[in-house]
């Protein structure tokens, strides 16, 4: 009878760990309709400006409001990587599990449980793998992960329905 399977490693969430994540994960965007909501919140803003009778400091609140979406959409690596090292997890040891069950994650800001059952879809990228479950999308490093781990996880990928 083979052994269940079980691994564990601790590893700090470190700016070139926020860095990978952000990169394997992101879903690109169309120029076009990235800044729409910048374009929408300045037209909103210039129309209460120009055309009514409001407070102006509505519409410069939102002109302002667009500028900075604009910006945030513009240095968007920058500006998740400043939030995440703001958090209290960044700098942090991590414990990281993998077993039968599912994938755990534990330290002094995060406590984390994952079941195999609730994942929807594992997918391989460069540098790791991207789990998607109900509650958003969960990165693996294979930095962290034994060879092992990552077959492991690659025979879960596979019986994952997606």
């Amino acid at each position: 009878m083979p052994m269940p399977f079980s691994y564990s490693t601790t590893y700090i969430l470190d700016k070139s760990h926020y860095l990978e994540t952000f990169d394997e994960s992101r879903t690109a965007i169309p120029s076009s309709s990235a800044y729409l909501k910048s374009v929408i919140l300045l037209g909103l803003g210039l129309m209460l400006l120009l055309f009514t009778q409001f407070n102006p400091y509505v519409g410069w609140f939102l002109v302002g409001l667009a500028g900075v979406e604009a910006l945030s959409v513009r240095f968007q690596r920058s500006w998740w990587l400043g939030r995440q090292l703001i958090s209290r997890a960044a700098n942090n040891e991590l414990t990281l599990t993998i077993d039968e069950h599912g994938i755990s994650c534990q330290s002094d800001a995060v406590q984390m449980q994952i079941l195999w059952a609730d994942i929807e879809k594992v997918e391989k990228t460069q540098r790791g793998w991207l789990l998607s479950h109900p509650g958003g999308k969960y990165y693996l490093s294979d930095r962290c992960l034994s060879e092992k781990a990552g077959q492991f996880i690659s025979s879960k990928a596979v019986s994952t329905p997606q």
